[in-house]
């Protein structure tokens, strides 16, 4: 039995690397410490009913009236946070913090905000955000959006997390896009990515800059009244 004067060393710095993080982007920001009610864990995004609630509300302030738009901003915003934290406490301390979807938690303020009450050291960032984030998602989320296009978004997320962080994010970035599930996502010659995450849809969207469409396709405007 561990004596309990001795900090655990898996917990001991990672609230201190949270902390650190903040300064790259609001994307590296994770909460910690005791919360008040209202935060959920992340597990929960899996649920379709969580899922269409918070669809909802992000297409009524996307103005479109297509569940799978909403739904794939929805996903990117949230898997750009995850790799945020994760290839940032790696790049910074050499350890990832733990992302638990059970202890890992959200709650929606005009965006997803992400907490952890105690925060401890786990995993690499592909076993903590891909296997116990992402794909369990993915399968859960296919209903509405395909799931080449969330691999897509997941794969241009961790390159947008990389650009913020700097070159020494790179070796990192690299071993994590040569995963299976990433590996055929983006084309290495162009950087661009083979599907596209649908905000050229919105009212006021193009394509983004690593988008498989050079120019927005043309299509019939749907918006909510």
């Amino acid at each position: 039995m561990s004596d309990p004067a001795v900090p655990n060393p898996a917990v001991s710095d990672a609230g201190g690397v949270l902390e650190r993080i903040t300064a790259w982007s609001p994307y590296f920001r994770v909460g910690t410490g005791p919360v008040e009610a209202g935060w959920r864990p992340t597990s929960e995004l899996r649920d379709a009913a969580t899922r269409d609630v918070l669809v909802r509300a992000i297409s009524e302030r996307m103005k479109t009236a297509e569940p799978r738009v909403a739904a794939s901003t929805l996903f990117f915003g949230f898997v750009a946070r995850l790799w945020s934290v994760a290839v940032g406490t790696v790049t910074a301390s050499g350890r990832c913090v733990r992302l638990d979807p059970d202890r890992l938690l959200w709650r929606d303020d005009a965006g997803l905000k992400l907490h952890i009450v105690t925060p401890e050291f786990g995993s690499g960032p592909a076993t903590e955000v891909l296997d116990a984030q992402v794909e369990p998602l993915i399968g859960a989320w296919r209903d509405i959006v395909a799931p080449g296009a969330l691999w897509g978004n997941t794969a241009s997320a961790l390159i947008g997390a990389r650009r913020v962080i700097g070159d020494e994010a790179r070796p990192h970035v690299d071993a994590l896009l040569q995963d299976p599930r990433l590996v055929h996502t983006i084309d290495r010659s162009t950087g661009r990515r083979r599907s596209c995450c649908l905000y050229y849809r919105t009212p006021s969207g193009g394509v983004c800059s690593d988008c498989v469409f050079p120019t927005p396709p043309r299509q019939i405007s749907k918006e909510i009244p």
